[in-house]
């Protein structure tokens, strides 16, 4: 039998951890596992994990669950570390969401201020993560899945030793999107992601040898809930993430978000608890947590753990330090690209080419991320002024300093 592997969840609290278990399960291609849930509330922590350890029983491949409130315990030994912490919890995320409305902005958790008021309260914390980890499990692979993802990568690898990857399934929405649309089969379809998180296009889908792009293009109209016009993705030639609503259409979904009662993390935290409630009384899954949603752990965290562990050599589309992989971005710079997962570590590859405009929407968005990461790890003001004023969604300078008067707090 092959090797025993640990997992190590940072976040493991959360409702949605027992999605990841069912996701191990069902691979037949993986080592025996522990996955050690690590989190702060004991009795949360404890009712997740009961439900994550009952699934596992039912495992053909061990799977061992085990919980611990103690960081330095539970990331010992891990060969895998998952962030998936959230700081300050949906009271937290409901803030980022609200108080850009008040300076005419659109609020969201990893877009605008919204995001980086989300950046400033987690990149200390995961920092702190990152230095027990340095001395406890220095040779683990983190899997970066807590948002904004790019901010906290780049403080990672700025600021630590650490060996870090972030994963998102933004990119396999798209692609999946694209292959239903074509009706071929997902995984016989090439995809060129050119960006980073959530703040990229995909600029070619190929398919047994062609570029299937001029014929996706000319159908957008037939693309039920396209995130933005099809007016200018069929101008850039390119698919968006979904997140790019925010940036071609923010009169819209503030307008949209303005006559809302409440936001998103405050009709999450209402079925958080009903989640939790649910896990007291019944064994396994509930219901409810289908209505969460954690496609995430399917779509791109196990499959990479996986490529990794059984040295699979395939190719994910990933968040890894640029270098020279794109010549147009600055090399220290986290880039979302298609990336080689080998069990000795991660090749980038070139995405291919993109259009000058969408080149220089990329840096600019890469520029004001490290500098806000600096900023927030330096506790330098005037360069999180900068930063702030190179935020896509902020227009004068009034506006930056009233948003820096209301989250910086240093």
């Amino acid at each position: 039998m092959a090797e025993k592997k640990k997992l190590a969840v940072l976040g493991g609290s959360s409702i949605a951890s027992p999605v990841l278990v069912k996701e191990l399960i069902a691979r037949k291609d993986r080592p025996p596992f522990e996955v050690c849930l690590v989190g702060r509330t004991k009795s949360k922590l404890e009712k997740v994990a009961a439900a994550s350890a009952g699934l596992a029983e039912k495992s053909e491949i061990p799977l061992e669950i085990t919980h611990e409130t103690d960081t330095e315990k539970g990331v010992e030994g891990a060969n895998y570390i998952l962030n998936q912490i959230r700081v300050g919890g949906y009271d937290a995320r409901a803030y980022d969401e609200k108080f850009p409305q008040e300076f005419g902005i659109i609020g969201e958790e990893t877009f605008g201020p919204g995001g980086m008021s989300n950046a400033l309260r987690t990149i200390p914390v995961v920092l702190d993560y990152c230095r027990i980890i340095e001395k406890i499990a220095p040779e683990a692979l983190i899997l970066n899945l807590t948002n904004p993802n790019s901010y906290i990568q780049y403080a990672a690898t700025r600021f630590s030793k650490v060996n870090i990857v972030g994963v998102c399934d933004s990119p396999v929405g798209i692609g999946e999107g694209i292959a239903a649309m074509l009706d071929i089969p997902y995984e016989e379809l090439w995809v060129e992601y050119v960006g980073m998180h959530h703040f990229g296009w995909v600029m070619k889908a190929v398919w047994r040898g062609a570029d299937m792009m001029p014929e996706i293009v000319k159908k957008l109209r037939e693309v039920p809930g396209l995130p933005v016009d099809p007016e200018i993705a069929r101008a850039v030639g390119g698919i968006p993430t979904s997140y790019f609503k925010y940036y071609y259409h923010s009169n819209r979904v503030l307008e949209k978000q303005q006559a809302q009662d409440t936001v998103r993390a405050e009709q999450l935290k209402e079925l958080e608890s009903e989640i939790i409630s649910d896990y007291s009384e019944m064994e396994g899954v509930p219901e409810s947590l289908d209505r969460r949603g954690a496609h995430w752990y399917g779509a791109i965290v196990v499959p990479v753990m996986l490529a990794h562990a059984n040295n699979a050599n395939q190719v994910f589309t990933l968040n890894v330090i640029n270098n020279t992989t794109v010549k147009w971005m600055p090399p220290h710079a986290i880039i979302e690209t298609p990336t080689l997962v080998t069990g000795h570590g991660f090749v980038p590859l070139n995405p291919g080419d993109a259009p000058l405009d969408l080149q220089a929407m990329v840096r600019l968005n890469a520029t004001f991320e490290m500098l806000w990461a600096e900023a927030v790890v330096e506790k330098d003001y005037d360069k999180a002024l900068r930063a702030m004023m190179l935020n896509h969604l902020v227009h004068n300078l009034d506006q930056a300093k009233g948003i820096l008067d209301e989250i910086w707090k240093f």
